[in-house]
Formats: structure tokens, sequence, C-alpha cells
């Protein structure tokens, strides 16, 4: 696989609970399969980046697909090493101490004019060179020797010799450099020393027993990449009992079991956080508040939370595609298991409907076939729903037609009505217009974000100008006897109270102004005006340094404004920037998951954060800051995904608790309210005459007439 800050690099996990008719999106050359279109991007622009490796070649700067192409390319190559060279070849590798580079240059040499038993050669005989074939290789004093039988034209061993790898000739190298790098690279599985793996070292033969100095640090090694097993290596070997043979009183020989001793410190492992939560173990230092439990109090059953949550948030975000004008949850929740017919829900349903119609997909044609040529309102609505379950194969809601037929759709099960409005969510999904609306969103993002980087890129580069032209003013004041850097902090640190210092030296012009009064009246001839002429000086040196200060004073309190003048800009622009991006984005994401995998969302419009159970049958919400505050500070962050959560909460912090403290003040209105209509008897359990829930009283403004 392809590396990472040469690193191994996990790949993502398949969803569970995937659905045949759930649409995913998967990466073609990994085959991940991501939910979420988001999660799909994200992973998709890092495959795209310029920081992969080639495990096997070691090449860098490549997109993760180049580098899986180049990893199976030099696995390919490899396989076309000569077989009968690769016992050698791991030999010499295997507990090699030297870099990369060292064993394959050694390897090389080594074999390079080595010869093995069946190879076709030429060799010089008699002063002429002849085809032959090593029969066997011997050995001796003088280094290897070959017996070889010398070929006719058809073959045929004529006779044999014994030679020496000199007079034998090799018309090509069996294997390059080049591919002798990957085999060394794709059949080991540590560097430091080089280890072939287990399974490859036991099919050709070669021993798995490192040498006694390398032991510790084989073992060390291999524990730590998890193929102790594979490499045949024990950790009791370190500490293994060794056979000593001593003599006893009569000179017989005894054979005894030396215990060998390993004196070494134990280093505590150093865990690098964040990991993987359930690996997370309690420790005092955590200071961790107790996590507050979420509400339960749905009106629509557990099990039904989800698909509720499902359709309003499709309902509030293509609201104007629709021509639906929003609705709070909790009049939604309302109209659903209201036991009567809700204007809510008719128009939910009539919206979708009109979508799908004029979509002129399955369902347009179903209609033109039955000839319905009518609007879609507020009265025949159930009809048209009637024909849209008729399309529905899969539909397992037969017995409930009836009461759709007989305009009886009160009389359906919440879990029945939420259902119905999942699929037509998602025919919806699949319309043109839906679509459309999508692709707008992602290149409205595009462009804001294109706009973005353009305006800190044309920042960057005013400031590098500015650098620049400071840095040559700076020198040509010093070319020109100005000051230094040096001496211009010693300067700045003189006048920091130069304001001060200006106040205090008001009064100096009239002090000369006396002194030379008085050098008039006492004194007369050349020391007096010289006297004065050097007062007259002094004076003016003295304005000119004043009237200097208060420049430079003012220069830098107008650099200080513009400088808070740009930091207020540019915090606007950052501000405008994200409110523009929560206009556009109408894709609603988990913010992240907890240590038991429970999915925390948040919706815009809002005030609660929902909590999603691991099998989605469970749901509950925060709606006070108490509780949000209570939630961050109970989520650790050594584990990876509380870390994740902990910082997409602080990031959107200020926006949940306004949504909150909004929904809280709405709350306890309506609470007011109710309570002053409702205020009567309390014998009487029933509403008053003429009192409208709230749910009821929806009108759709946006509707097209």
């Amino acid at each position: 696989m392809p590396l990472l800050k040469k690193k191994h690099f996990q790949l993502a996990e398949t969803p569970a609970y995937l659905r045949s008719d759930e649409q995913v999106w998967q990466v073609r050359f990994t085959k991940e399969i991501f939910r979420s279109y988001e999660d799909y991007l994200k992973r998709m622009r890092l495959y795209c980046k310029r920081v992969w490796a080639c495990k096997v070649t070691g090449k860098t700067q490549l997109t993760y697909e180049e580098a899986l192409v180049s990893e199976n390319q030099a696995i390919e190559k490899t396989q076309d090493f000569p077989e009968e060279f690769i016992p050698l070849v791991l030999r010499f590798i295997q507990f090699s101490t030297l870099s990369l580079d060292d064993l394959v240059a050694m390897i090389y040499e080594r074999l390079k004019d080595f010869f093995i038993e069946g190879e076709e050669l030429r060799g010089t005989n008699e002063k002429s060179e002849q085809p032959c074939r090593v029969l066997k290789v011997l050995s001796s004093a003088k280094g290897l020797l070959y017996k070889v039988g010398w070929l006719d034209e058809g073959g045929k061993v004529l006779y044999m010799s014994i030679e020496d790898s000199q007079s034998l000739i090799r018309k090509k190298a069996p294997f390059s450099r080049r591919l002798l790098r990957f085999l060394i690279k794709k059949s080991t599985i540590q560097s430091s020393p080089w280890v072939v793996s287990g399974k490859l070292a036991k099919q050709q033969g070669i021993s798995i027993e490192p040498p006694e100095h390398l032991r510790e640090k084989v073992v060390k090694n291999v524990k730590r990449s998890n193929d102790c097993s594979a490499m045949g290596l024990e950790l009791e070997n370190k500490n293994a009992h060794r056979m000593k043979s001593v003599k006893n009183e009569n000179g017989d020989l005894h054979v005894v079991k030396k215990q060998r001793t390993v004196s070494k410190k134990i280093k505590e492992e150093v865990v690098k956080y964040p990991i993987e939560d359930l690996l997370v173990k309690p420790s005092p230092s955590d200071i961790l508040c107790e996590r507050p439990s979420p509400a339960t109090n749905f009106v629509v059953p557990m099990t039904s939370v989800g698909d509720l949550l499902m359709v309003w948030d499709f309902c509030s975000s293509f609201g104007r595609l629709l021509h639906l004008s929003p609705f709070s949850l909790e009049d939604f929740e309302n109209a659903i298991v209201y036991d009567g017919d809700s204007r809510l829900i008719g128009e939910i349903h009539s919206a979708v409907l009109t979508l799908l119609i004029e979509d002129h997909g399955e369902y347009y044609s179903m209609i033109e076939q039955k000839k319905r040529n009518e609007v879609i309102t507020s009265k025949n609505w159930k009809d048209y729903l009637y024909d849209f379950l008729e399309l529905e194969e899969e539909a397992n809601i037969t017995g409930d037609l009836v009461n759709i037929k007989h305009c009886q759709y009160f009389r359906l099960g919440v879990h029945v009505k939420l259902d119905i409005l999942g699929r037509l969510v998602h025919w919806a999904l699949l319309t043109d217009a839906i679509r459309d609306k999508l692709d707008q969103c992602i290149e409205q993002q595009q462009a804001l974000l294109a706009a973005k980087r353009g305006e800190g890129l044309e920042e960057a580069r005013k400031k590098k100008e500015e650098k620049q032209l400071k840095a040559a003013n700076s020198g040509g004041l010093q070319e020109n006897g100005g000051l230094n850097s040096h001496e211009q902090n010693t300067e700045i640190q003189k006048h920091v109270n130069v304001e001060e210092a200006i106040k205090s030296d008001k009064r100096a012009p009239v002090k000369h102004k006396l002194e030379i009064k008085s050098l008039v009246k006492g004194e007369k001839g050349t020391a007096r005006t010289a006297e004065l002429k050097r007062l007259e000086e002094e004076r003016r040196a003295h304005e000119t340094s004043r009237t200097a200060k208060l420049r430079r004073l003012q220069k830098e309190t107008k650099a200080q404004e513009q400088v808070a003048k740009e930091k207020k800009l540019r915090a606007q622009k950052e501000e405008h920037f994200k409110r523009e991006m929560e206009k556009i984005f109408i894709r609603t994401n988990a913010l992240g998951k907890d240590c038991n995998h429970n999915r925390y969302w948040f919706f815009q419009r809002e005030g609660r954060l929902f909590v999603e159970s691991t099998d989605h049958e469970q749901w509950g919400f925060y709606a006070s800051k108490e509780e949000l505050d209570g939630l961050i500070g109970s989520l650790n962050p050594k584990g990876e995904r509380e870390l994740d959560l902990k910082l997409q909460l602080e990031k959107h912090y200020s926006k949940i608790c306004t949504a909150m403290q909004k929904r809280g003040k709405e709350v306890a209105q309506k609470v007011v309210l109710d309570t002053a209509v409702l205020r009567r008897s309390v014998r009487v359990s029933v509403p008053p005459k003429g009192y409208v829930p709230p749910f009821l009283k929806y009108v759709n403004k946006w509707k097209v007439s």
C-alpha cells in the first residue's frame, strides 16, 4: 500500500447497515464506500494531493493512484527476477545491517560472476568461445570452481572440464540493481537489520534464528511489526536456558542448564495521544465532568425520530424549491401524531408530489395515464398519494391503502406516515431539480473558496512587498549614516513615554528666553554674543527634536489604527464568508462521534443538539447551554473521536448556544401564552372552545397560486 509521511495509511471501513437502495459514493481505486458525499470529497482531495510515496520504489510526491500503479508495476517486475537466484539473495539479505544502497551493491558484486547449476553460458576454450552449461558448482581453497559441459550446435555435451569464473562469460547480467532493490523491499518486514518475512524464509529454507548480537534488536522490531509468529521468534529466547558441560569430582561430564539473566531497564512506553477511544485508560490527571443524560421526551415513538428529523431537514433545506414555507420541528412532530386532518401535513405531501410531477418521470407518466389534470390541492392530495403508493412496488402498506383511498389518512400509524414521507423524500432526491440545486450549491461554495484563496494570496503578496520595501528603506538609511536595527530599537525604547516627556518640556523655551534676558543685562561684548548664539541654537535644536518626536508619535498611532482597522476588516470578511457558506450549505452532516460511536447532530433551524445511538434506534437531545458545557467538559481529548467531536462543538459553540437560548425563550413565551389561554377550573380537562393548537395554524406563504 502507498505510504503517507513514511507510514502506512488505514483505509476507511465499510459503513454498517447499508440498505440495498441506499445511495453511496465509492472510491474507484480503493473500493472504499462513503455514506456522506462530503466525506467522499474529503478523502478524494487527500488522494489527489502529491504527498504519497511508493512503498516498493521509494518514489515520492505522487498521488495515491500514481503510487498504487507504481507499486503494482514494481511488484510485477519482481516476478521477472530469476527464481534460481532468489534463495541466494535472501540469504545475503537475512539479518544484514547494511543500508539499502550498500546491500544492493554488495549482492550485485557477489552474484554478477556467480554461476548456478543448469545455467548456459559461453566459455573460453583454447582461446575461442564455445557454448557450455554449468553442471555442478565445486568449492576449493582457491574459491568456487565449476564443472561445465561443452556443447555442440545441437546442445549436446561433447566433453566436460573444470573451469573457474574467469573462463566463463555471461552475455547479460541475470538481474539489474533496480530489480534487486525491488525484491529487497518486497521480501522484508524490517530494515534495521533486514529481516525476510517468515513465510518466504520458510519456503526458501532460510534460517530465522538471528545472531546473538542482533537477537534483542530483531525481537524488539519484530514485536513492533506484529510478525513474531511469522518469524518463528519467541520473546522467551531472550532468557533461554543454555547447556553447559562441567566435570564432577569423578571426572564425569554432566550437562547442566545455565539460566541467562539479562538486566535491562524497563522503559515505559510513551503513549502518543490521541488514540482509539476504547483504548484510553482512565488517569487521575484527567479532569472530566460527568456527562449529562440527554432528554428523550419526544412526541413520536423513539424508533421514528430518525425519519422525523430526516423529513423535516429535507423540507427546511429545500423549502424554496418546494415552495414550502418554514415550520418548526415541534409543529411537525405534533402534526404527524395528530389524529385529524392537518394543513401542514397536506402542504408537505402536495409540495413533494408536485415536484415529482414537474420532473416528468415515472410518476408523471402514471398521472398522465390516469388523466389526472387537476392541480394538487388540500382536498385531492390523498388521491395523488394513493397513486404514488400504487407505483411503489416495495411498499408494505397494502392494508393502509384503503384508509388513504377513503381519505382517512389520519387513521394511519405514526411510523406508516413517516415511512410514506421517507419514500417521497427518496424519490424527490432523484429529481433533476434537486440535483441541479445541489450542483449549484457546490459551484457557489467552490467560487467562494476560490475568492477567499485569491484574497489571501493578494494579502500575502502585499505583505511581502511591504516587507521588501521596508528592508530596502532600512538598508538605504544605514548606507546614508542612519540608524541600524539595534539603534532603532534603542531609540524607540528611549521614546516610549515621549508624549509625557514633551508635556514636561513645554516650558523649555520660556526658560531659554529668561536666560537670554539675564545675559543681555549682565554681560557685554563678544562673550555675551557667543553665549546668546549658543542658547539660540539649543532652543532651535530642542524645538526640532520635539517636532520630530510628535510626528513620529502621530505616525505610530496612525499605523496602529490602520492595523486595528485591517484586523477588524478581516474579521468582518471572515464572518461574512461563514454566513454565505451557511446560506449555501444545505447538507447536514453529523458533528462527530463519542467513544461509544454515538453520533451528534445539530440542525441550523433547531435549537437542540441531538444524539443518535449506533443502532439508529435510540435518540436524545440537549437543549440548554449548561448541558452543552457539561457535554464538552466530559469529552476526553485523548481519544480520537471525542477529540474531533470536542473541536467541532467548540467551533460551533456560539451558534449552538444562540439557537438554544432562542428556543428556550420561545418555549417559555409559549408556555405563558398557553397558560393564559387554558386558565380554567382544575376540574375541566379539555381546551376552551375555539382554541386551536399552533401547528394547525400553519399557512404556506410560499405556495404558488
